[in-house]
């Protein structure tokens, strides 16, 4: 089966996960003659096929309940009792032979009451708990459970009710105070909005992705060069960083974990999908000027509390990648937008 990477998307606030990291090397792909190196293949006008992501209502309800529980401070219920169906949220511990067991305490945990995500008899133990209320609930752990140590086994959970969250009506969206929206309906037409937006980027990734793959097999490399492989090599270390120092290997352990092949094989992939954004670039004269990048750093360092450079300093990341990102956004949206997808039946 033909592996399947990912496009490097031009995510330029990541950058701020990666402190401490030895300073991108000060050169710009962008001056390179990317014809020495490859001849770029067809890449507009391609059509790709993908299954489209929907909207569809469970995942208005799971944003649903994300926005509930961001709210949660304003609109917990402490009194009453909780009844299938309920969002609640409440602290556990679970115990086997009178001993706390690993992985079976947690506070603060959301629970839909019905919903199956427990094991058989947790959720129904909390039906008829108040606010406060602590119940020792006995139960058993499926054969089948994943956890060998613990499956078929006989426990009790010692369970918590923190709170309940209320059904959805005007009044508890007006609780909210959110200046997005203030009736239930409003409330909902926001949360489909947002599923909505996920829905439309997952959709333009795929297809950006898919149609990179095309504009691969349509090139023809004779090499790459050695300053676009080396620093494709140090962006992969800087960004596994904490999983490298962590103890989870060397970075070909970390790649063959995530991406089912060698780190060479997925550096080799990146670097020619940066080679083939620039040679896009050059054709269609799609370019970044001084003013765009001082207008985009200080766009994205208002959002950490800083100026421009700045950031930049921070996160050890030179001038030149920024404007490579850049670029490289523009050229990912040209793609998209000359790509074609089939017509849905």
């Amino acid at each position: 089966m033909k592996k399947r990477f990912p496009i490097l998307i031009a995510l330029l606030s990541l950058a701020l996960v990666f402190p401490g990291c030895q300073k991108d090397e000060t050169y710009d792909i962008t001056t390179i003659n990317m014809d020495k190196y490859m001849t770029l293949g067809e890449y507009k006008g391609l059509t790709v096929d993908y299954t489209p992501a929907e909207v569809s209502e469970e995942a208005v309800e799971e944003q649903v309940k994300s926005m509930m529980i961001a709210n949660s401070e304003k609109i917990a219920i402490k009194e009453g009792t909780a009844k299938k169906g309920d969002l609640v949220n409440i602290n556990y511990v679970g115990y086997k032979d009178d001993v706390p067991f690993d992985g079976g305490t947690a506070n603060n945990q959301n629970v839909r009451i019905g919903a199956g995500n427990y094991i058989p008899g947790f959720e129904e133990a909390i039906v008829g708990m108040k606010p406060g209320e602590t119940v020792d609930a006995p139960m058993t752990f499926p054969e089948e459970y994943h956890d060998a140590d613990i499956a078929g086994q006989d426990v009790v959970f010692s369970i918590t009710l923190n709170f309940i969250y209320p059904e959805i009506t005007d009044e508890v969206v007006a609780a909210m105070e959110n200046s997005k929206y203030g009736t239930k309906e409003e409330f909902y037409n926001y949360a489909r909005e947002v599923v909505g937006n996920d829905a439309e980027e997952k959709n333009a990734n795929a297809i950006t992705t898919l149609a990179f793959e095309k504009i691969l097999e349509n090139s023809t490399f004779k090499e790459i060069p050695d300053i676009v492989r080396e620093n494709q090599k140090a962006d992969l270390e800087k960004k596994y960083a904490v999983a490298i120092e962590g103890g989870a290997g060397g970075l070909d352990s970390v790649i063959q974990y995530l991406y089912g092949c060698s780190a060479e094989e997925l550096i080799e992939v990146y670097s020619k999908q940066r080679m083939v954004t620039q040679a896009i670039a050059k054709e269609e004269g799609i370019t970044v000027t001084d003013e765009e990048v001082n207008a985009r750093l200080e766009e994205v360092g208002a959002m950490y509390g800083m100026d421009g450079e700045n950031y930049l300093k921070v996160n050890e990341i030179s001038r030149e990648k920024f404007k490579e990102l850049m670029i490289s956004e523009k050229v990912q949206q040209f793609v998209y937008e000359n790509t074609n997808t089939p017509t849905a039946e």
